[in-house]
């Protein structure tokens, strides 16, 4: 058996590298904390989350969203911030996992925040790029997905992108996330990108936003994770994210290659 030319080898080395020169950050929690900071990106801001032993995707740790069970009329609240260099667009991915006692709610406004992104500060009344996915109640306990955007400060509609989002047979299992977003390019321009992939199924696929963030602040600096359920839950709910990892282009669930073992040449 011959040696693979070095040209060949050489090849597959720079394509293993480039597979990898996007990602900006990355945690598995095995750390026991949160202080890994990589390339500018850093976790900030924790609300009601803890890293856990008690359930874990890879390793022995995770993110825990400990949401607490409340009355009717109530709210529940679990969130990680993270902070990030300033850009134009982000992809997420990570696993997350949706506990066998889930079950959204319907109790007046019940959106339910699932991931946020945002140019810093997270305002409320004329912010600047800010763009929300959001889940609603789908009526059988699971939830539907929909998008929040505003655009120049100005909140925009809402659209419903994905129904039964989550379902029976997401709970009690983890699931793989991977969201992009994208700031449009110029004011006026509706070419905003919202996409989100859920197991490897493009399920969001929205890339005519009107979502320009306003002068001087049409640009991603941080975003949070999960975050406010206006639902509530009855019970304690406890989700649980693991293998996070943030880059500024593309990121596919595709294993990254790596160099041949035995390439042969004809």
């Amino acid at each position: 058996m011959m040696k693979a030319p070095s040209w060949i080898v050489m090849s597959v080395l720079a394509a293993a590298a480039t597979a990898n020169a996007a990602t900006l950050f990355t945690d598995g929690f095995e750390s026991g904390n949160l202080s890994t900071t990589q390339n500018g990106v850093k976790w900030i801001n924790s609300t009601a989350t803890s890293v856990s032993t008690e359930q874990a995707q890879s390793g022995s740790r995770s993110l825990k969203f400990a949401f607490a069970g409340v009355p009717l009329g109530e709210d529940s609240f679990a969130e990680q911030r993270i902070s990030m260099p300033a850009n134009g667009e982000y992809w997420f991915k990570y696993q997350l996992y949706v506990p066998s006692n889930y079950t959204h709610r319907s109790d007046g406004a019940s959106n339910n925040k699932f991931l946020a992104v945002y140019q810093a500060p997270y305002l409320k009344d004329n912010p600047g790029f800010q763009v929300n996915f959001s889940l609603q109640p789908n009526g059988s306990g699971g939830s539907n997905m929909e998008i929040h955007h505003y655009n120049g400060g100005i909140e925009g509609s809402v659209r419903t992108v994905a129904n039964n989002f989550i379902t029976s047979s997401d709970k009690g299992a983890w699931m793989e996330i991977i969201a992009q977003v994208k700031v449009p390019s110029a004011q006026g321009a509706r070419d905003g990108v919202m996409k989100l992939w859920k197991n490897g199924t493009l399920l969001v696929n929205v890339t005519d936003l009107p979502s320009w963030g306003g002068s001087g602040k049409n640009y991603i600096d941080q975003a949070y994770l999960l975050g406010w359920s206006n639902s509530g839950f009855t019970q304690a709910t406890n989700l649980y994210i693991d293998d996070f990892v943030l880059s500024n282009s593309p990121l596919s669930g595709e294993t990254k290659p790596n160099p041949p073992t035995n390439v042969t040449a004809q």
